[in-house]
């Protein structure tokens, strides 16, 4: 079980704070599909961020079972990452010089770890990837780019996957396509996917459970 527990965060100070979390509370359960919904400026990144450990500087509680990684060492909290977390964000931040093979194998490259090469050859087949895995990024659609996205973030086999807006770039029609594709490999994959989105209905076609956030709550 994740537990967040009177989360808050601020950006700024005096009369120019922005109070992006207000006491915060929300479980998240193991294997599960879940979606966070709200508008633009609710706190919904924000709280991924933190979740992730990309962003430290809260007040509260973040449990991965009954540990807090907001009283993580900066140490603690990189191998945390590495080994627990992946990501997925709304813009695809693929290295154009890298073919999608070694786009996907970067994150392991710079931690110095060894890729199960049997998973990574059943990941990119289910991701349909695994013919285009030569290519550069500019000789890839904007689908396959996104699944090579995925694909990084799902090399490292983590715990959870989290995902920013992840299909917003897309056109309606591979929008569409990639949510049954998200939804199927979550279900292949059998690991924890919380979903930020300001889509309702992309929300309730894919996820397990849905998120609400208002103005940091």
């Amino acid at each position: 079980m994740i537990q967040i527990k009177d989360l808050n965060k601020t950006y700024g100070e005096g009369t120019n704070a922005v109070h992006a979390l207000r006491n915060c509370n929300v479980e998240f359960e193991y294997g599960k599909f879940t979606a966070i919904i709200g508008t633009s400026g609710s706190g919904k990144s924000t709280l991924l961020h933190l979740m992730g450990g990309l962003d430290t500087k809260a007040e509260g509680e973040i449990f991965y079972d009954d540990e807090d990684i907001l009283r993580y060492s900066d140490a603690q909290l990189a191998k945390f990452r590495r080994k627990n977390i992946g990501f997925v964000f709304q813009f695809f931040n693929l290295v154009p010089e890298l073919t999608a093979k070694e786009n996907i194998f970067l994150p392991m490259m710079i931690d110095k770890v060894k890729v199960d090469e049997e998973y990574f050859d059943k990941l990119t087949e289910k991701l349909g990837i695994s013919e285009r895995l030569t290519h550069y990024p500019s000789q890839l659609s904007g689908g396959q780019q996104q699944r090579v996205a995925i694909a990084r973030a799902l090399v490292n086999e983590p715990s959870v996957l989290l995902l920013d807006e992840p299909l917003s770039a897309l056109d309606l029609k591979l929008r569409k396509e990639m949510q049954y594709e998200l939804k199927k490999i979550q279900q292949e994959v059998g690991i924890t996917f919380i979903f930020v989105t300001h889509d309702q209905e992309e929300a309730l076609s894919i996820s397990d459970r849905i998120v609400l956030m208002r103005s940091g709550v």
